[in-house]
């Protein structure tokens, strides 16, 4: 994995981009990583498990929910009701 500073980005863009097809490039800035740049194809793999994960997370909540009884109806009285805050 390329490491390289913030401050030799512009000068070395076209190349980093370049690189961050192949691997993951890690900017850093004041001797920490700041942003990383990668592929469409790295970016949208991550996109899709971060998707499939919070789904997951999503099903498993639902299912407990519908355990402890509550019902779309249940629901959307709380989500109705003054009481209720975002």
């Amino acid at each position: 994995m390329l490491q390289v500073s913030a401050s030799e980005l512009p000068k070395d863009f076209y190349k980093i981009m370049d690189t961050a097809q192949k691997e993951a490039v890690i900017v850093r800035k004041n001797n920490l990583d700041y942003v990383a740049i990668i592929s469409m194809e790295d970016y949208e793999e991550l996109i899709s498990l971060k998707n499939q994960r919070l789904k997951k997370l999503a099903d498993e909540i639902g299912h407990e929910a519908r355990e402890k009884g509550l019902t779309s109806e249940i629901l959307e009285d709380i989500l109705n009701s003054d009481d209720y805050y975002l």
